[in-house]
């Protein structure tokens, strides 16, 4: 069964390469046509003014008419007639068209028993030139071929063996007549040689149009995986934010009631393996919107020294609760034009995985210095190292070289993936030294700002700085589908002093707006029956204009984002952190927040 099922196969790509071939042959004998019609009206002029030298018979004139008549409408109506009929028996097709030239111009022969010599030479050259020119115009097939040349040819042979002559000269005539003879069969092996090397070169074609075809389905089902993934992760990634969402903002509010010591540890065991499963699903957020596109660049003046040092504070704790020294060298300023956010996030990946795939008592090492007109930072640690096979693989997604385990403190294997993502946008070269059992350097150099004496880009506030001295608590409005997330939220933000009110849409916020003055506004992006949190937030300041108000949302996906940055209003990812949620609450609210706590390091 499988050896017929082989050979039908073979028996169809025959078949299809056949085509192929037939297809380019005519297109070829298109493309030569004009060429072809000129050259033959050319001879037959040279070869009028010759015969009309030894006779003035009007039949010279009415045969070059002829020919004229033919070759004019072979350049009008050939493609015409070849596509006739969808194509059908277009090589017999050719043959006739051909047949009929090379007859036209065969009666030139009868004018030989009026020429000298000299005429009959210059006719013969004349005709044996067309003839050899076939050869091209025909691709060398053998029977369109031959259905040009050897009425053509055959007729000149025996006209020179009949032509009257001397006796004397009989044994030129018919040797002449014999060399033309040679020369036909010459000529076709010529065109037998000709329309093997087209037909190796269609077939290679084939093969090669065959193989692109391929290639450009391997690519689009490439693409439609690479969507696929994407949309799974957004999908994903949304529907795990939601219930982590609710026990990020339950486990805040736990943290704020009093406690015992046992209750207390548990509490902040809880929120460690929050935070940790939080960073996870931003990693897979990191990684949908930069394969989507949605990652906006805000350059701006920055001195990479200070943010690095500023960094260093921050990583420095978490390193030594881990056993590890820490050492930062910082070779003068070093003014950057880049997006400080980003490459803060680029920097905290490669900071986190030299803390995570240390040694125990190793050393992590910062190094920010000047080369040239680039500025350098380099991130070294002593490592378990990665072998020089598994160097190409480590920028990979998911993929990491020492967590076959798959220990959930070392991420998801998404963070120097995330590094050259965002490296690439921020105009960064990347390179990475490491030797297996000794340790890893990654060296990053970006371009040098040119103000090189502009003091640094401020440091972004956080709202625990700006609460003001007003009346304590907000009014705030939370919408959102999800009933365990608003009793979350409703919990969380009564607990600090909120009067909260809750909705599940735009209809309901509105009715509420209509009967309480609001402070704030909290809604999600993606709500039921094709609500949103952008309807939320224009049905609502229609009511109570200039309110203040907040996007969460769990959404990836790029449409959704390009929605929410261009609402013009602070935009949250759940899980919403008790930090990043105090931080967009307006300012003058004086909230019983707990003291903040230094950031966590996300693991990638």
């Amino acid at each position: 069964m499988g050896t017929q099922a082989s050979s039908t196969r073979t028996d169809d790509n025959e078949q299809m390469v056949k085509a192929f071939i037939h297809e380019r042959f005519i297109e070829l004998f298109l493309s030569q046509n004009k060429r072809s019609q000129l050259s033959l009206m050319g001879a037959a002029v040279f070869i009028f003014i010759t015969w009309s030298l030894s006779s003035r018979s009007p039949w010279i004139v009415a045969w070059l008419f002829s020919v004229m008549l033919f070759a004019l409408w072979r350049l009008r109506w050939t493609a015409g007639v070849l596509q006739a009929q969808g194509g059908r028996h277009a090589e017999l097709k050719v043959g006739l068209l051909m047949a009929g030239g090379g007859v036209l111009m065969a009666v030139s022969v009868l004018g030989f028993g009026g020429m000298s010599d000299l005429g009959h030479a210059a006719v013969s050259i004349i005709l044996l030139a067309v003839a050899t020119g076939s050869v091209i115009s025909t691709a060398g097939y053998r029977g369109v071929f031959l259905a040009y040349a050897v009425p053509m040819l055959l007729p000149l042979a025996v006209g020179w063996a009949l032509s009257p002559h001397d006796p004397a000269e009989a044994t030129i005539h018919w040797g002449l007549s014999v060399l033309i003879l040679i020369y036909l069969a010459f000529l076709v092996g010529v065109a037998k040689q000709q329309a093997a090397v087209f037909e190796d070169s269609c077939r290679i074609r084939f093969a090669e149009k065959k193989l692109n075809a391929q290639l450009q389905r391997a690519l689009e089902n490439e693409s439609e995986a690479h969507r696929a993934k994407t949309h799974f992760l957004a999908a994903a990634s949304h529907d795990l934010r939601q219930p982590i969402h609710s026990m990020n903002v339950l486990v805040a509010a736990l943290s704020m009631r009093p406690l015992d010591e046992r209750g207390q540890q548990i509490t902040h065991l809880l929120a460690n393996v929050n935070k940790t499963l939080a960073a996870q699903l931003d990693a897979l957020l990191d990684i949908s919107r930069l394969d989507a596109g949605t990652v906006e660049v805000a350059h701006r003046l920055q001195h990479l020294d200070r943010l690095v040092t500023e960094h260093f504070q921050l990583m420095e704790n978490a390193a030594r609760d881990r056993g590890l020294r820490c050492s930062l060298q910082v070779d003068g300023p070093v003014p950057v034009w880049t997006d400080p956010g980003l490459l803060l996030r680029v920097i905290s990946n490669l900071t986190d995985n030299a803390i995570k795939y240390n040694r125990q008592e190793g050393e992590v090492r910062l190094r920010v210095w000047r080369e040239g007109d680039r500025a350098c930072l380099s991130v070294a640690d002593t490592g378990i190292g990665i072998p020089v096979a598994e160097q190409p693989k480590v920028f990979r997604e998911f993929y990491q070289v020492d967590n076959v385990e798959r220990d959930r403190t070392k991420g998801l294997g998404l963070g120097l993936s995330i590094v050259q993502r965002l490296s690439a946008l921020l105009d960064i070269q990347v390179a990475l030294a490491s030797t297996a059992g000794q340790g890893t350097e990654i060296t990053l150099r970006m371009p040098l700002a040119a103000q090189a004496g502009a003091p640094a880009a401020p440091a972004a506030t956080t709202g625990e700085g700006s609460a003001g001295q007003a009346p304590s608590g907000l009014r705030v409005l939370v919408v959102d589908d999800d009933a365990q997330v608003r009793q979350s939220m409703e919990l969380l933000l009564t607990e600090v002093g909120c009067q909260v009110y809750l909705a599940t849409g735009t209809a309901q916020a509105c009715e509420i707006a209509r009967r309480h003055t609001l402070d704030v506004l909290l809604s999600d992006m993606r709500l039921l029956a094709g609500d949103d949190g952008l309807k939320v937030l224009q049905s609502v300041r229609a009511l109570q204009p200039g309110l203040p108000a907040v996007l969460i949302t769990g959404e990836t996906g790029p449409e959704q984002l390009r929605l929410a940055r261009g609402a013009g209003v602070p935009l949250l990812h759940k899980p919403v952190h008790l930090d990043a949620l105090r931080a967009v609450l307006p300012s003058g609210a004086r909230l019983a927040w707990p003291a903040a706590k230094p950031p966590v390091m996300p693991a990638a």
